[in-house]
């Protein structure tokens, strides 16, 4: 078992262990639940060497003979810690638990490996502005879920969470107008308590707190996890690397960097957003936008006056294409419009169209002013965003053609499944979608 803190990370060390030899899959809560039952039945039956998973894969998991817990991300806390490492060894035999820790201080003074932790408590509970922005659109009128979040610009988790709490104080209450649910707010109720959930918070980061001491104590591991947990039986332990055993550390050798960086250059993340309606076929990006430095290299080409997307993403993006699209042929390349990026999409799939010797096309035009999908937090602004915002000046040219359509990046897919519904309806063959970097939080 390897645990990890990030859906992207489940795929990105499977891929990896795929790449090195080693048959194993990813998991998380974003698979459907007949996929988490496969691969659950799999894991069981030893059909694959190791499952990467998020902490999705939960306490249902009764397998006896699991051999290694490997965490690759700190914990959130050593409850979860003992939880997951007391999946291995189940039947009594010899078991190695190891967690990966880097100490190295970011910018902010904050250790790295705490980043990710820390960002999850800070938004496990939204802000008291979010709080407020929803109270606020509900003294207007009474909403329902949808037009709630198209308001606010908030994720429909944080939508469900404030609903939720703001009814337990008697702040809104749910109501029935024509079959439809809505929320109405309760003129003369008290201010919203943030205290409930500042609680929350500091009890959070204490278990974090706590989970970073386990890595630096010097008592035995064992020990020191039984003691948290409020057991404090003398006990000899023999079983760590603070008591008997070797002290661990990794060095990476030039070898293993040539290694990951031939793996990172045919890593290509996919775009899933077949729609067999609409002819549209799921596609490719050429590296995910905050994993490696691709992500700061579009970021200083569209922000910050850098010219041109480098040369070295035209190579890579085109290593995406032949390995993704090596049976396919395109009669037509298109590009996205520019929301605030200039010619730099344009220029990019020129590029790539003279490397496949495929034209490119103007056709694809924007009959409206949209803004930077990044803005918007849910789905339904996304798609408002760019409804209607796009259109073909000569049908000619897609008519009963393969369209290969390339942008920069690619985040919820708003943008790529809106133009291919338009392609259809102007009658081409079929479209796929190749970008420089998906984000990251389009997977999380």
């Amino acid at each position: 078992m390897i645990y990890t803190g990030t859906r992207v990370n489940t795929d990105i060390y499977a891929r990896w262990l795929d790449y090195i030899g080693i048959k194993c899959t990813g998991y998380h809560a974003g698979f459907d639940a007949d996929t988490r039952k496969e691969i659950e039945k799999g894991l069981m039956m030893n059909k694959w060497k190791c499952i990467i998973s998020t902490n999705a894969l939960g306490m249902g998991i009764d397998k006896p003979d699991i051999r290694f817990v490997i965490h690759t991300q700190i914990p959130a806390s050593p409850i979860h810690y003992y939880q997951e490492i007391g999946r291995a060894g189940r039947d009594g035999l010899p078991t190695v638990a190891i967690l990966f820790y880097n100490a190295k201080l970011n910018s902010n003074n904050i250790q790295e490996d705490c980043k990710l932790p820390l960002a999850f408590i800070e938004n496990s509970r939204p802000s008291s502005e979010d709080y407020q922005k929803v109270i606020e659109a509900l003294k207007k009128d009474p909403l329902g879920e949808r037009n709630l979040m198209k308001l606010t610009n908030l994720k429909q988790t944080q939508i469900r969470t404030i609903k939720a709490d703001l009814i337990d104080q008697n702040i809104i209450k749910e109501v029935i107008y024509y079959n439809s649910k809505r929320y109405e707010y309760q003129y003369g109720a008290t201010l919203l308590d943030t205290k409930k959930f500042e609680d929350l918070k500091k009890a959070k980061l204490k278990d974090m707190d706590a989970m970073v001491d386990y890595i630096f104590t010097s008592k035995p591991r064992m020990q020191f996890l039984c003691s948290y947990l409020g057991d404090e039986q003398r006990r000899d332990y023999h079983n760590c690397d603070n008591t008997n055993l070797k002290k661990m550390s990794v060095d990476v050798t030039t070898e293993d960097e040539k290694r990951i960086c031939e793996f990172r250059e045919n890593y290509f993340p996919r775009l899933d957003v077949e729609n067999k309606k609409y002819c549209l076929l799921n596609g490719v990006a050429a590296s995910y936008y905050g994993v490696s430095n691709v992500g700061n290299v579009i970021h200083r080409c569209k922000y910050e006056s850098g010219g041109d997307f480098p040369d070295f993403l035209v190579s890579l993006a085109l290593k995406a294409y032949r390995k993704t699209f090596s049976k396919k042929n395109f009669d037509v390349i298109l590009y996205v419009p520019p929301t605030v990026s200039g010619n730099l999409v344009r220029n990019f799939a020129i590029k790539i169209g003279k490397a496949l010797n495929i034209d490119v096309s103007e056709t694809l035009i924007k009959t409206r002013e949209t803004k930077e999908q990044k803005v918007f937090h849910n789905g339904y602004s996304k798609r408002d965003n760019i409804a209607n915002a796009f259109a073909i000046n000569n049908q000619c040219i897609v008519n009963r053609k393969s369209v290969l359509l390339i942008d920069d990046i690619f985040d919820s897919g708003a943008t790529i499944k809106e133009i291919g519904c338009l392609l259809f309806n102007t009658g081409v063959k079929e479209v796929a979608p190749l970008v420089i970097a998906r984000t990251v939080g389009s997977d999380l």
